[in-house]
């Protein structure tokens, strides 16, 4: 079929294949046996983005990136597995992968995995979100140096955990040069507040909580001028991978909605004026 010419311009058309794939995801194998040029320009739309959370639903996934890693050039697998999202049943097999996975720009991992910095050396990823483990902020063990260069390029930092007391480790994150995001489990306004202040290019730190907190409308009565940037926010294991996946089709995930609160805030548009967490009223 490649001797027919398209009726339409082939920038367009090949615009109409991906706009296709990257909406129905589903259906890039079928799109792939279309023609040969449509299978060229499609086939690194399959291997963008890796949601592996139940084991019913995702080792097929995972068999197609295990199956790519050995069968095409280590380029292609660097060049074109951008996204990936890793569960805890996961977790014994990210050694046939991720060591594979350099280009990766958004990694969500629920557990710690000690190889993985060494793995990863080169990599240069945009979005990152982990355990607080995987920095080594144990009683054991040292925290993972920040001014290293796979941490050059982050702009969102998610920590799954309650952060640490703010201590002399944590200045640390000072060191990351383009942060702009950053969220914990359970931050204290306190202890947001002195984060905020050693990171300057912050524009939103987020303090998660997995289920609205009466302990939020107490601590609003007691702050009479409120950081902006400071937001609470109820983020559950339940719906993060749909809005993570929601984010990467550049939907309105948390961090976005975190950004039109503090929006919302610094136009006045909030109130009371001391509250930092979102409700319906908002429309976000």
């Amino acid at each position: 079929m490649d001797s027919v010419q398209p009726l339409i311009p082939q920038e367009l058309e090949r615009e109409i294949f991906e706009i296709a794939a990257e909406l129905h995801p589903d259906a890039i194998s079928n799109i792939l046996l279309v023609a040969a040029r449509v299978h060229e320009w499609i086939e690194p739309l399959r291997y963008r983005t890796f949601i592996l959370t139940d084991p019913a639903s995702s080792c097929p996934r995972l068999r197609v990136l295990q199956q790519a890693i050995e069968s095409k050039p280590a380029q292609f697998i660097r060049d074109n597995v951008w996204h990936l999202f890793v569960e805890p049943d996961f977790l014994d097999a990210l050694d046939t992968f991720i060591p594979f996975c350099t280009g990766v720009r958004s990694l969500v991992i629920f557990k710690p995995h000690t190889q993985m910095l060494s793995q990863l050396e080169t990599a240069r990823p945009q979005r990152l979100a982990v355990p607080i483990e995987f920095f080594g902020h144990t009683e054991e063990s040292m925290p993972i140096d920040l001014g290293l260069p796979m941490f050059s390029s982050l702009t969102h930092l998610d920590i799954w955990e309650d952060i640490i007391a703010i201590a002399p480790s944590w200045s640390s994150l000072a060191l990351l040069p383009v942060l702009t995001h950053l969220a914990f489990f359970g931050l204290s306004y306190d202890v947001g507040v002195t984060i905020l202040g050693m990171c300057r290019k912050l524009q939103v730190i987020i303090s998660m909580e997995t289920e609205d907190s009466t302990e939020w409308l107490m601590l609003s009565a007691t702050v009479d001028d409120w950081e902006p940037r400071f937001v609470g926010m109820v983020v559950t294991t339940e719906n993060y991978a749909s809005d993570w996946e929601t984010g990467l089709r550049g939907g309105s995930d948390f961090w976005a909605r975190a950004d039109a609160f503090v929006a919302m805030r610094r136009r006045g548009e909030i109130e009371p004026k001391s509250r930092y967490w979102i409700e319906d009223r908002d429309g976000i």
